[in-house]
């Protein structure tokens, strides 16, 4: 894996035909493509020290992709060496850092340049941007940072007032050494039910704060075998039939169920996800409380073989209610009960429905693009929207 300590010192462009902001998926594979259709005045734009993204910046313990690898992957570059069916965060950052070197993008590649600023000049017909290390010019603006960028905080009374360590998941505070502590856990979301299985055995005492029971299917995850790996770097084809087979059994299982396109099968997943819920929890009341009283696929349905087993365990508290208000020494739900803690782990998502990014470009008639969504987000065919011109998003609203 690349060293990520130090920035790179490249010299941004003043002028450039694109510019595109994010390292993650999105923006590699727009540099992929861009370069394919024989595009190479263009550089991309990243406000971290390393290619990568979420997966970059996401390094809790158990960090885990839950869609199957030879599936979260470019159709156009697989990986025959997955280790295993979910393969874990640092693979992924490889993966994602080997694509740089196998198709040529490091000279496209800035890192340290946070956008600031993205203003369409009218008189220009061209975006003007402002990073936290220069400025440049760009004819088009594609817009490529995802919706799990921006770690979301709980606006929760006294948390500030806190004196022990809180840190969020999307920032894992690895200084800090768990063994024998008391801590909260505030969230119940995919990073929480793939790192309280890692810190549960750590731990003197975890309070799990449960607002809402996620559904949760098992994750059946396994290592992938040497043989499978000679298969697929001799045989190509193997791995592109096992990924169309992932493909459709996925395409089989969900896309009715978030749709809503199909109630038997909906009902079947929730049969499927309540016999995982009874074969891993014994206990009548823990069951009661970990089962959701809302229909499958409203929600993100979870996948976990180990989060079950971890709140069975002696050291382990659900606390069915959400967080009140935190004191200097613990967190009070709203019922009442303080839980004397040393540590608050914070699970509480992303600004997925209110991205940041939106209060930072400026459109024609210098609107910007949150003003435009004072009323909620929208964009044709969720990546473009009328008053900004040549700005495309690659992971827009209802994608």
């Amino acid at each position: 894996m690349h060293a990520a300590t130090e920035l790179p010192d490249t010299e941004l462009p003043d002028d450039v035909d694109i510019v595109v902001v994010g390292g993650g998926f999105a923006g590699i594979g727009m540099a992929i493509r861009l370069q394919a259709m024989g595009h190479e005045d263009f550089v991309v734009l990243d406000r971290g020290p390393a290619v990568g993204g979420t997966w970059r910046d996401n390094t809790y313990p158990g960090a885990a992709c839950d869609i199957p690898s030879h599936l979260y992957s470019f159709s156009f570059a697989p990986n025959p060496g997955w280790s295993r069916a979910f393969s874990p965060q640092p693979e992924i950052w490889a993966y994602l850092q080997g694509l740089v070197d196998r198709y040529g993008l490091a000279r496209h590649l800035h890192y340290g340049h946070d956008v600031a600023e993205a203003r369409f000049d009218e008189s220009e017909g061209r975006w003007h941007l402002r990073t936290a290390r220069g400025a440049l010019r760009a004819r088009v603006l594609v817009w490529a940072t995802g919706p799990l960028s921006e770690p979301k905080l709980p606006a929760v009374p006294g948390l500030g007032e806190f004196a022990g360590r809180v840190f969020h998941s999307a920032a894992w505070d690895h200084d800090y050494d768990l063994t024998g502590r008391r801590v909260a856990v505030v969230g119940t979301g995919a990073s929480a039910i793939q790192f309280v299985p890692q810190i549960q055995p750590q731990v003197a005492r975890l309070f799990v704060h449960q607002r809402t029971p996620p559904w949760i299917i098992p994750r059946r995850d396994r290592a992938i075998s040497a043989l499978r790996h000679r298969l697929y770097r001799r045989l190509p084809a193997a791995q592109k039939l096992a990924r169309a087979a992932i493909y459709l059994r996925l395409e089989y299982l969900m896309g009715p169920v978030v749709l809503g396109t199909n109630p038997s099968r909906r009902d079947l997943l929730a049969k499927y996800a309540r016999a995982h819920l009874h074969e891993q929890v014994g206990d009548p009341d823990l069951r009661a409380v970990l089962t959701p009283d809302y229909q499958i696929g409203c929600k993100r349905v979870l996948i976990s073989d180990d989060y079950y087993p971890a709140l069975t365990q002696a050291n382990v508290e659900v606390v069915d209610a959400a967080v009140g208000h935190f004191t200097p020494g613990g967190v009070v739900d709203v019922d009442g009960h303080e839980r004397a803690v040393d540590a608050v782990i914070l699970a509480t998502g992303f600004q997925a429905a209110e991205p940041s990014f939106a209060t930072r470009i400026t459109g024609t008639g210098g609107t910007a693009l949150s003003q435009r969504w004072a009323e909620g987000m929208e964009a044709y065919l969720g990546s473009t929207v009328a008053g900004f011109p040549n700005l495309f998003m690659l992971v827009g609203p209802n994608t």
